[in-house]
């Protein structure tokens, strides 16, 4: 019994060392046999055809040519949905795509803007051919706050205690958003409810604060002075936000004395974070404190430079504010609310997208760098 069991493991030995030299003589036939049995027994993958390569390199590399931020297939619109960052306009955007797939051997089909999409800043239907025939239907849509690392940003804001039915209408004829400086205090009820008139705002409290400038006319608009406690400038911020319960932010009126004391900055601060409001320094004081007292309590600040007469026409800072934007990446414009410097702009968003630049609120602004 024990030879007939080395007589059997003598002949499997022999056996694996032939199929080995047979391998090692013939290994183009032992692949053949190989393959076989994969296919037979469903182990081997399917290898993509040549057109699948084709197709995936060319989407793949249209995708790195308008640098897509992500994608995602819409089983409702049927189409995969490319999302890209702002900085560019979605003109700009498709005609990067045409002329790669023009240059790489594919066709459009169609490039269709949409206007009624409410998840996009802006976006377009694209339909086109690879050079391998296969369709592409894409949606190519711009995100509302993933922007380029080198994208430049511009927000215009209007300092305002009237409104007119002639200013209101010419605030809603801007083709851009824009923020409007409303005090939350001393004007009449009409006043308030008129901004409901007005479309593409964004309101910031304009909130008086402690200045050399401020005397008992000004009480009116109770401003937040030195000599009060915490509680009454959170009180103040409390009733602020009740008339305005949409504002967005808090920027200083007069203040020059404010911004320098950082007790009465912590104050004004600690409700203002409540609120998730962000803080905003007009007061040109080259004393202020702004910058570091926001850093320590975490609160996102900026100081901004509203026109000034006495320095420059309208003309001159408008032009000014357009060309910081590509070189700081940012610029924020502050004007006076009236007829005649609403006709100052009427075409600066023309002239922002000229040169790369991106209109957006206040809000956007601030939380984007």
């Amino acid at each position: 019994m024990i030879k007939l069991k080395h007589i059997v493991a003598l002949f499997l030995a022999l056996g694996i060392f032939a199929g080995l030299s047979f391998f090692l003589n013939n290994q183009d036939k032992a692949h053949q046999i190989l393959d076989k049995l994969e296919e037979a027994s469903g182990m081997r993958e399917e290898e993509p055809s040549s057109d699948e390569q084709d197709t995936t390199a060319f989407e793949q590399r249209l995708k790195d040519e308008i640098k897509i931020i992500s994608s995602s297939y819409s089983k409702r619109s049927k189409r995969t949905i490319w999302t890209l960052a702002r900085g560019e306009t979605i003109v700009i955007y498709l005609l990067k795509a045409q002329k790669f797939v023009n240059k790489h051997g594919g066709k459009v089909l169609l490039m269709e803007e949409l206007n009624d999409n409410p998840n996009a800043y802006q976006s377009a239907k694209v339909d086109l051919l690879t050079p391998s025939g296969d369709s592409l239907n894409l949606i190519l849509q711009i995100s509302d706050n993933i922007f380029m690392n080198n994208a430049s940003l511009l927000s215009v804001a209007f300092e305002t205690t009237s409104i007119s039915p002639e200013i209101i209408s010419k605030l809603n004829s801007l083709d851009f958003p824009f923020d409007l400086l409303i005090p939350p205090f001393g004007l009449n009820e009409s006043f308030y409810k008129d901004l409901d008139k007005i479309h593409n705002k964004e309101i910031v409290l304009w909130l008086a604060m402690e200045s050399t400038k401020l005397n008992q006319v000004h009480n009116k608009l109770h401003p937040l002075r030195i000599h009060h406690t915490a509680e009454q400038i959170e009180e103040t911020i409390d009733s602020a936000k009740k008339v305005l319960p949409s504002a967005a932010g808090i920027a200083t009126r007069y203040g020059e004395q404010a911004v320098k004391h950082k007790q009465l900055l912590q104050a004004i601060l600690k409700p203002t974070d409540k609120y998730n409001m962000w803080f905003m320094d007009l007061s040109k004081e080259d004393r202020t404190v702004v910058p570091q007292t926001c850093k320590d309590l975490k609160i996102t600040c900026k100081i901004a430079f509203p026109y000034n007469p006495e320095n420059s026409s309208v003309e001159d800072y408008v032009h000014q504010k357009l060309r910081e934007a590509p070189k700081s990446g940012i610029s924020i414009m502050i004007l006076p609310l009236t007829e005649q410097n609403l006709s100052k702009i009427e075409d600066i968003a023309k002239k922002a997208a000229k040169q790369g630049t991106t209109l957006v609120e206040l809000s956007t602004l601030l939380n984007s760098k």
